[in-house]
């Protein structure tokens, strides 16, 4: 039964959401705030699993909400909501620790599959942690099919050896989490399957019953996604590869201007950038590799290899 705080000024758009959690998440716990200092007052008295909140309030804006939930409750998700959608809020948020964002143009169609992604990714696992907390490193290595449904299990998985060998907080552990969730989903859609961004945007029915029908046709049904993990006390990098034709990054939309800052497949490319410290694609395009850097690294003297590397500063 979560238990999820609703921020906003305005008393009719925090009852519009309140109404949409509770028609679609069952049993969930609903509190309102109608500014960032009753949030700060909220999260003091009371152990929430998600705060919603909107980015531009009165008396405490988002960027402090976010540093002081972080101090007050760590560990604690944060899903920040944005009414004009610029580039720089979005990124603003994201690197002031939000576990996610939303256009409020969009909350209607992206606010449930958002608030439950974000739950599954910030669930703890605490078992095995004082017994397995002494490793230094561990890798993996796993074959997916196109069933999203998997994705989620896997990345609890991930997410536990990270706890285990406490390696960072609750927080990055979430947002880590949201990163592999874009990357896998990416792969099995856009990879193995080859649906189109551009058809999600304009109905996204359409997309997902043409994702269930390829799932069983040749040649996408045939297909795999192969993920490598690796953690040590250094960094910790994933490297995710499907088996689809591939595409050139290069035609990318950038995800950091302002006019595609709507577009769903720039979200996805914005939340990995910005949650990962060096996100590489390989030449052909069906390989993504994400490393998180635990300790300070230096800046490379010149390029290692011709890949694309696109790296947050």
């Amino acid at each position: 039964m979560p238990n999820i705080l609703v921020a906003d000024d305005s008393p009719v758009e925090r009852s519009l959401y309140t109404a949409l959690i509770l028609k679609h998440i069952p049993f969930a716990d609903v509190v309102q705030a109608a500014d960032g200092a009753q949030v700060l007052a909220e999260i003091e008295r009371t152990d929430f699993d998600l705060i919603l909140t909107d980015f531009q309030m009165p008396k405490v804006d988002g960027i402090e909400v976010l540093q002081q939930t972080a101090r007050i409750r760590p560990g604690l998700p944060v899903v920040v909501m944005t009414g004009c959608g610029s580039e720089a809020t979005a990124i603003r948020a994201l690197q002031a620790g939000a576990a996610s964002y939303l256009i409020k143009g969009e909350i209607s169609q992206r606010l449930i599959e958002t608030i439950n992604n974000v739950l599954a990714m910030s669930k703890s696992r605490h078992n095995r942690r004082r017994m397995l907390s002494s490793l230094s490193n561990q890798s993996a290595s796993f074959v997916l099919h196109n069933d999203v449904s998997l994705v989620a299990p896997l990345i609890i998985f991930l997410q536990e050896q990270l706890q285990v060998m406490e390696l960072c907080n609750d927080s990055l552990v979430t947002r880590i989490g949201v990163a592999l969730h874009e990357s896998l989903t990416n792969a099995i859609y856009h990879g193995n399957l080859e649906l189109s961004s551009e058809l999600r945007q304009e109905d996204e029915a359409i997309f997902y019953e043409l994702a269930d029908q390829r799932r069983f046709d040749a040649p996408y049904c045939n297909r795999c996604v192969r993920v490598e993990a690796f953690a040590s006390r250094d960094s910790i990098s994933y490297t995710i590869r499907d088996e689809g034709p591939g595409f050139d990054i290069n035609k990318v939309k950038d995800p950091t201007a302002d006019e595609n800052i709507f577009s769903i497949g720039g979200r996805g490319l914005l939340l990995i950038r910005s949650f990962m410290d060096q996100v590489t694609h390989n030449s052909r395009g069906n390989e993504i590799t994400m490393v998180k850097h635990l300790k300070p690294v230096a800046p490379p003297a010149s390029p290692v290899n011709s890949e694309l590397q696109l790296q947050t500063v």
